[in-house]
């Protein structure tokens, strides 16, 4: 070991010598660890002054000899300069070159990011260039070196999607639970997708949403067709089933059939394995609220939209007849029965223009006698009113990472208001019912049965979430439960959390906050677990149905022909939390041309 490291203290001297007293008398100067000649840039294999003094006095000697003194020192930095100018073009050169493969990704990725067709690269590049030639001509020429022609967009956006998935997966190898979920729908060539989303926490409380998977099941949709897919999913990622906490699905047949359905399965070839299935929250809210449908009121009501939208020659005059009229509204909406939200929507449109739309049909000889009959209203005023509430509890059941314990929270609050409500009516009180309060109303029972009706609905339903809720609240209110409806193995370490005062003091943190650092594993080791287990649970497909709204835009009827990798790869960049890695992609690559 003395021996080496003395060589080594050798090597750095003589290069120290090198540079002080060898340039000037030979003309060599070292870059690095290499020397270089000066006038003719060869270097020498050896850092030995008889070699570098050969190489001068056979090639440059008798040019340089004659400058002595000042001259010479003036040539060698004269010679220095010129080298160091031809290294700055070169590492230039190179710059530029990895500027422009940096900006071909980071612009490949936009256009993943907002669904828009790989060929765009191409029409971005051109509006550059145009930019360019006006603002900076001189660099005109660096943005018509990069690479956005559809191929090359295609194969960055592979790259980049490879580099997200090759992220999730190490984060995947830390999870301690996991769940998934899944839904499916059809695409614009009929081609059935089964979008697979993971959501994992590790040991520090970190929560991780995520794309796994989009299967296009090209033949039958079936309980074992979609195992299939799960299993592929489970292999992809390296999972573990007994780190599975929970499945998460629409409530198809094919996912929950008894016999055949895919959590059957997964139990029936996994007797070990235990997990908490549910199915959607907001599918099952969106069931519950179709319980209240006043027949004859939407009947009229979509009838008379059809036939004002559906025609051209109507809407425009419906529109002109709106400004002549300075309506609170320039036009109304249409009614969709897949959009949940537009029921609601189109609803309260129509009564706040009735008066409108009572004058215009009337004048196109379509009379709509309803509009003056003061029950129908009052009918219709309820409507609107109990479908604004159910809208409004959808959209808090809706949103990425939330928790499942807020959205059952959300669902027992608005049975609350139903009973609330109920006794209202039964007292002639409407003071959450804005719209029915402003028509006379003829027969208050017949809302309360409705939302007895409702009420009833809310109550069968949802019980994969009740079978849960002291599990739930064990998680949610550790300081409230009783010890007698948790497990026996828990029972110990609540009593000892419940008595701790301090830790009761801290419990108004953030919840991910209170786990991850005051209930550690080796005091609390079982409620530790059970919060991971309750944190990695999803409660709604609505990443699902998100990522299906832009299946829509990527997949469409002008690119149709998109393959199956692209469209997941174009799926899995424009739904990722997780950032990509295009400095390491950008070391891989060089620049090429457009074509």
């Amino acid at each position: 070991m003395a021996a080496s490291s003395s060589r080594k203290r050798k090597v750095v001297d003589e290069h120290r010598l090198f540079q002080d007293k060898w340039t000037n008398l030979y003309l060599f100067v070292c870059v690095g660890e290499k020397p270089i000649c000066l006038v003719c840039n060869e270097s020498v294999s050896v850092v030995k002054e008889y070699n570098i003094k050969r190489h001068y006095e056979s090639k440059h000697s008798s040019k340089f000899a004659h400058l002595q003194g000042q001259l010479r020192i003036d040539k060698v930095e004269t010679l220095k300069k010129q080298l160091k100018k031809q290294q700055n073009s070169f590492h230039k050169q190179n710059e530029d070159s990895e500027a422009s493969v940096r900006v071909s990704y980071i612009i490949s990725e936009k256009i993943a990011k907002k669904s828009k067709p790989f060929t765009d690269g191409e029409f971005i590049k051109e509006c550059m260039e145009a930019a360019a030639e006006v603002l900076c001509p001189s660099q005109k020429q660096l943005f018509s070196k990069i690479s956005l022609s559809g191929v090359t967009v295609a194969r960055r956006v592979e790259e980049l999607a490879n580099d997200i998935e090759r992220s999730l997966k190490e984060r995947v190898s830390q999870f301690v639970y996991y769940s998934i979920a899944l839904d499916e729908s059809t695409d614009i060539t009929d081609t059935a997708q089964l979008a697979v989303f993971i959501r994992g926490i590790d040991v520090n409380f970190v929560v991780t949403e995520e794309m796994a998977a989009l299967f296009p099941m090209k033949g039958s949709t079936r309980g074992c067709d979609v195992l299939e897919s799960f299993n592929s999913v489970i292999d992809r990622y390296g999972l573990k089933l007994s780190n599975l906490a929970g499945i998460c699905t629409d409530g198809a047949p094919s996912m929950v059939g008894k016999n055949e359905g895919l959590v059957a399965l997964i139990k029936k070839n996994n007797p070990d394995v235990s997990l908490i299935q549910y199915h959607c929250i907001i599918h099952q809210e969106n069931l519950s609220a179709k319980s209240v449908n006043i027949q004859d009121v939407m009947s009229i009501v979509v009838k008379t939209v059809n036939f004002i939208k559906s025609r051209g020659l109507n809407h425009r005059q419906f529109q002109e007849f709106l400004k002549e009229q300075d309506a609170e509204y320039g036009d109304i909406t249409y009614f969709c029965d897949v959009r949940w939200l537009s029921r609601g929507k189109m609803l309260k449109r129509v009564f706040d223009l009735r008066k409108e739309i009572a004058a215009f049909m009337l004048n196109k000889d379509k009379a709509i006698p309803q509009f003056g009959d003061e029950a129908w209203l009052s009918d219709f005023g309820f409507l609107v009113d109990i479908t604004a509430h159910l809208n409004d509890l959808n959209k808090k059941l809706q949103g990425k990472d939330n928790m499942v314990h807020e959205l059952f929270d959300a669902l027992k609050a608005f049975e609350v208001k139903l009973e609330l409500w109920i006794n209202q009516l039964k007292n002639n009180m409407t003071t959450h019912f804005p719209h029915l309060s402003s028509c006379r109303i003829l027969n208050m029972d017949k809302y309360i049965t409705a939302l007895l009706d409702l009420k009833t609905q809310f109550e069968s339903r949802f019980t994969d979430f009740r079978k849960h809720e002291k599990s739930l609240n064990l998680f949610a209110r550790p300081f409230n439960v009783s010890v007698e409806d948790v497990p026996d193995d828990v029972q110990m370490e609540l009593i000892e959390l419940q008595c701790n005062s301090s830790l009761k003091d801290k419990f108004n943190l953030v919840l991910f906050e209170f786990y991850s650092k005051y209930i550690t594993t080796t005091h609390f080791p079982k409620i530790r677990d059970h919060a991971l287990k309750m944190t990695s649970l999803f409660g709604t497909t609505y990443l699902c149905e998100q990522l299906f709204s832009r299946m829509k835009n990527v997949k469409s009827k002008t690119r149709s022909r998109i393959t199956d990798i692209h469209l997941e790869n174009s799926l899995r960049i424009s739904t990722t939390t997780i950032g990509t890695d295009i400095d390491k992609l950008v070391k891989n690559k060089q620049c090429q041309s457009s074509h």
